[in-house]
């Protein structure tokens, strides 16, 4: 046990429609082997019983705290639950996935011993059924400066998810970061990204913590919906417009990104079929995917991701073809 004078830690879940899974969510929080917990859950107006479940957690655990509100997407769920926060940092759950038991000490531990103000890892654990729980007997730990850490996660060397991290509340509110509310597809890349910008040191490591839900059909990255896209797209144009110390590297980074983000909404569109149904919105991604994929030869980045530049730079669809045919997650019409 931790001693009681470790600080507060709040952890936000944002909840909509998520009964399937968010009790194992909640679980997996609230037995974390770090105490000193502030666990806020934002019911963002749901319509199944996973506010009802939430309300029943708070009962058995007075850390819970439970916020019932109008459907207003995740962003200002996510905001209204930063304004709340107590706790000197922040680490944020989707309510499908789930945690490691040391999920919030890792991370402390990584803040504390490197001097650091976030702490994250790249990846994540991906799973079906059942997540693994088990540490690397060594750990990786590297330190990067705030620069650094929003280009790696613009080369998309860093899950563009807000979750694998945890962040000092301080460094959100005194430099106004919060989650774009007109955003419902890229928020969590662009809050991300800015908030990297800000911090100083950065300690990145290696432990598979985080638990990464891909069996889910119901999953918002599995579906098509045009705003979506338009909002990934808007999304990728906020970021750059809001860096905090552009640079060339960083700007190189991003053009990799926007293109990369092009390309993944393409892959969403043939993966649904709904390319004739939206054929101007395709034609656009099209054109981009290929006129920019040179962009993807010259970034500092995998064979692989070089690979996928030279199949878009081909031919668009069969290469969305060709990668979607390797998708976990299956695909479907909203």
């Amino acid at each position: 046990m931790e001693r009681n004078d470790k600080p507060l830690i709040s952890m936000i879940v944002g909840i909509y429609n998520g009964e399937k899974y968010i009790a194992e969510c909640i679980e997996s929080i609230i037995n974390q082997d770090y105490s000193n917990l502030e666990i806020i859950l934002i019911d963002d107006g749901t319509k199944d019983n996973s506010g009802i479940i939430a309300d029943e957690y708070a009962k058995k655990d007075n850390r819970i705290i439970v916020i019932h509100k109008e459907n207003s997407g995740v962003s200002a769920s996510r905001n209204r639950a930063l304004d709340l926060a107590k706790g000197d940092y922040i680490c944020i759950i989707d309510q499908d996935d789930v945690v490691s038991p040391n999920y919030v000490s890792y991370f402390y531990n990584l803040i504390i011993k490197y001097n650091a103000q976030i702490a994250l890892t790249p990846t994540a654990e991906k799973f079906f059924e059942k997540p693994n729980f088990k540490m690397k007997t060594n750990d990786e730990v590297k330190v990067w400066t705030g620069n650094q850490t929003a280009e790696e996660m613009l080369y998309h060397k860093i899950i563009i998810a807000p979750w694998n991290k945890m962040i000092s509340r301080k460094l959100l509110n005194d430099n106004h970061v919060r989650f774009n509310p007109d955003f419902f597809g890229g928020e969590g890349f662009a809050f991300s990204v800015q908030s990297y910008q800000y911090a100083t040191r950065i300690a990145v490591g290696s432990q598979l913590v985080y638990h990464y839900r891909v069996g889910d059909p119901e999953s918002g990255a599995s579906k098509f919906r045009k705003s979506t896209i338009q909002s990934s797209i808007n999304a990728q144009k906020f970021i750059k417009d809001t860096f905090v110390n552009p640079t060339s590297e960083l700007n190189k980074a991003w053009n990799f990104s926007n293109w990369h983000t092009y390309c993944d909404c393409l892959n969403v569109m043939v993966g649904c079929g709904v390319t004739r149904d939206y054929n101007e919105l395709y034609e656009e991604l099209r054109e981009v995917c290929q006129n920019k994929a040179q962009c993807a030869l010259f970034a500092p980045i995998s064979l692989q991701q070089k690979l996928r530049g030279v199949l878009f730079k081909l031919s668009p669809y069969l290469a969305a073809k060709i990668i979607n045919h390797f998708r976990i997650r299956k695909f479907a019409k909203d």
